[in-house]
């Protein structure tokens, strides 16, 4: 890594992602008309983005027009993002093509993107791919094989790991929650993994762990079989105090024969490395299936994605939440934040649509079917980023794969 890249991640985390004055996203006049949550910038990295590396895509059909082998490694799939201290974004794309058995060859990197967002003031629209980071095991941390065992760097890939959640330390080092295991990695500023993957202690079993059936540890098929976290149901959002002493890792889904519908939020001491005994539980709401993101802007209050399965569908539940956690092994409480399926848009900021685009106009939508990524930019300003799933999603247009969108909306209420 470069000393300009490194002084940038160091110093991310001193920015808090409050730092953006939301005021130049839009006209003087339409500041003061604000009334509802309106979409204030765009922007888009274009779905067939390849980053130098191997080729990929053995392993995978391909869908939407696009067909495997792929050169290079897409740069697509993100499921965590943060702000960089110079305005950029570190975003990080999750396994690759959407399973264990298919991801062998997508390695797991963190990409630094600029975005210059089209707004009422501006008509750009760009984002380019100015560096990455690869996430690596050279010391023989992990505890299972990798695809890469027998190689000196030991890269890691799609197949060895889940990556859907990430934060940033006060030393610069990055977590990362993983859904397979359900795993905390913790990893250097540069990619390197400096602890063993750290297991999710069951909050009411002393000494028992919760594991997804992907969970590379089982021993056995009734192990895998009796597993109590879903598949595709591990770690999803992760939030971090703003003291930056604590994680707050959350389950996708609830944990199987959960008829309450309750998802598990743990409390992780980072300096520790331990968890506490502290937890809560999130309630979905009943036309919800998972969670996508779990930011917090004060010490116990922030914003949820709350989401359905489907795409491009006009009548999908998208929403962000805000929640604030309550006493331990207590529910959070719920207050709608943003319905994602419905935001104004009086600029027309999406741009010319193509044949086939939905929800691109004066009410805009976020038709996708993951929606993974919140950054807290302000008081009165979140960005949100899809997983464009690449390529088997058609969320923005039926018969297109879907580029990574970027958006940020202005709140008609500030946060704090």
């Amino acid at each position: 890594m470069n000393k300009t890249l490194l002084s940038t991640v160091l110093l991310s985390f001193l920015a808090l992602s409050g730092c953006n004055d939301s005021d130049d996203k839009i006209t003087s006049d339409q500041q003061n008309q604000i009334k509802e949550p309106t979409l204030a910038s765009f922007a888009k990295l274009d779905v067939a983005t390849y980053a130098d590396g191997p080729d990929s895509g053995l392993y995978v059909k391909g869908a939407n027009g696009i067909y495997p082998p792929f050169k290079g490694q897409p740069v697509q799939g993100f499921s965590g993002a943060l702000k960089n201290a110079d305005e950029t974004y570190l975003v990080m794309s999750d396994n690759g093509f959407g399973a264990q058995d298919n991801s062998a060859d997508y390695l797991l990197r963190l990409y630094n993107i600029s975005v210059d967002f089209r707004t009422a003031k501006t008509n750009s629209n760009n984002v380019k791919v100015l560096s990455h980071i690869q996430l690596r095991d050279p010391n023989k941390l992990v505890p299972f094989k990798i695809v890469n065992e027998s190689t000196p760097e030991r890269l890691l890939t799609g197949a060895d790991f889940d990556p859907e959640s990430i934060q940033r330390d006060k030393n610069g080092d990055i977590w990362i929650g993983d859904e397979f295991g359900p795993f905390l990695l913790h990893f250097s500023a540069d990619g390197v993994l400096k602890s063993a993957p750290i297991a999710l202690p069951h909050p009411e079993k002393e000494g028992e762990e919760l594991r997804s059936p992907q969970n590379q540890l089982h021993q056995s098929a009734a192990e895998i079989e009796n597993a109590l976290v879903q598949r595709s149901g591990g770690f999803e959002g992760m939030a971090i105090s703003p003291d930056g002493q604590y994680l707050y890792p959350m389950l996708e889904k609830p944990l199987s024969k959960n008829a309450q519908r309750h998802l598990l939020i743990s409390k992780f001491d980072i300096a520790k490395k331990a968890y506490t005994n502290d937890h809560y539980y999130f309630e979905l709401d009943p036309k919800a299936t998972a969670i996508g993101d779990f930011q917090l802007f004060s010490q116990n209050e922030g914003v949820v994605i709350e989401r359905d399965d489907t795409e491009n569908n006009i009548g999908g539940f998208k929403k962000l939440v805000r929640i604030q956690l309550n006493e331990p092994k207590q529910l959070v409480n719920k207050t709608d934040l943003v319905n994602l399926m419905d935001i104004a848009n009086p600029n027309l900021l999406y741009g010319t649509p193509r044949e086939g685009d939905i929800m691109t106009g004066e009410r805009f939508g976020f038709p996708f079917f993951t929606i993974e990524d919140i950054v807290i930019e302000g008081p009165d300003l979140i960005t949100v980023l899809n997983d464009n799933n690449f390529p088997g999603s058609s969320g923005r247009n039926a018969k297109l794969a879907d580029d990574n969108e970027i958006i940020q909306i202005k709140l008609d209420k500030k946060l704090y």
